[in-house]
């Protein structure tokens, strides 16, 4: 029974994907990459963290008009986190820095299309890219949605995050000032200083559900936007529609090649892991 409900799961998510796909994507069809019609490196100015990408793109939309409101997870509270929908450049940039929690934002872009929003932009990892997909396509026609992807392998349980950071790199994670990972590297920075530890040394820590996850660079987004390929400092960026060439047209950043190789490293990494968990959890049923 439990094999044949991870079967028809599988089969429907396939389908919805899809759907989705051929719906909403446009460009060359990449097994590594996922569907894309642009991929670069970019930075851009600012002291935003990994390049500033993500910060840029919503705020120059917000300016020109393009959204009503910028759905984004801001710090809040020590190394907490909570959704806000963002309506100004300035609220935007107030939440820039990248904090590695699961926090869900499709409460919010449900919200705001109740309350008739016409324009929305919303950030999101690769679980919650699927379900925007589907508001999306409950609305369309009444309200436009931009997604922007993040590339993410996993998210921390708050927690136990602040446990291990303790007692690996003996710093309250509540009082630092920002958090990178990079090149399995967890880096925290505190009065300007930087601790580090291994990021598989935080495992304990992760959110048990990203072990079923197989999508790393969010592949049903409009955008998707992360730092593995890039040098540090920079964000790689691959545009996979009509509506993410729109959004990247009003980004002024310097923009070099990608390493397409280091992405498909991990995206293959995080795609067997999903099919190993499944496999288990089936066995163990």
């Amino acid at each position: 029974m439990a094999n044949n409900h991870t079967e028809k799961y599988q089969k429907r998510k396939t389908q919805d994907l899809s759907q989705i796909k051929e719906a909403f994507l446009k460009g060359t069809k990449d097994e590594k990459l996922g569907v894309y019609c642009d991929i670069f490196s970019a930075k851009c100015d600012g002291e935003w963290q990994g390049g500033g990408v993500v910060t840029a793109l919503l705020a120059k939309g917000l300016e020109k008009g393009m959204f009503d409101a910028a759905i984004i997870v801001q710090r809040k509270h020590g190394y907490n986190a909570e959704v806000v929908a963002a309506k100004t450049a300035g609220e935007v940039s107030a939440a820039r820095g990248t904090i590695y929690l699961r926090v869900q934002v499709i409460p919010k872009l449900q919200e705001l299309v109740k309350q008739g929003a016409k324009r929305i932009v919303v950030v999101c990892t690769p679980c919650e890219v699927l379900s925007a997909r589907k508001i999306q396509q409950s609305v369309e026609g009444d309200c436009e949605v931009v997604i922007v992807g993040l590339f993410c392998f996993e998210a921390f349980n708050v927690a136990k995050l602040k446990q291990e950071v303790k007692t690996r790199l003996d710093v309250d994670l509540d009082k630092i000032e920002k958090t990178q990972i990079r090149k399995g590297k967890f880096t925290a920075v505190l009065d300007g200083k930087e601790v580090s530890c291994k990021v598989k040394d935080l495992e304990q820590a992760t959110e048990k559900a990203c072990r079923y996850c197989d999508d790393f660079t969010s592949k049903l987004a409009d955008v998707s936007v992360g730092s593995v390929g890039s040098k540090k400092g920079y964000s790689t960026v691959i545009v996979r529609s009509e509506a993410g060439q729109k959004l990247v047209e009003s980004l002024d950043c310097d923009k070099r090649a990608v390493d397409k190789e280091e992405i498909a490293k991990l995206s293959k990494s995080k795609r067997v892991r999903a099919t190993e968990s499944f496999a288990t959890l089936n066995n163990r049923q």
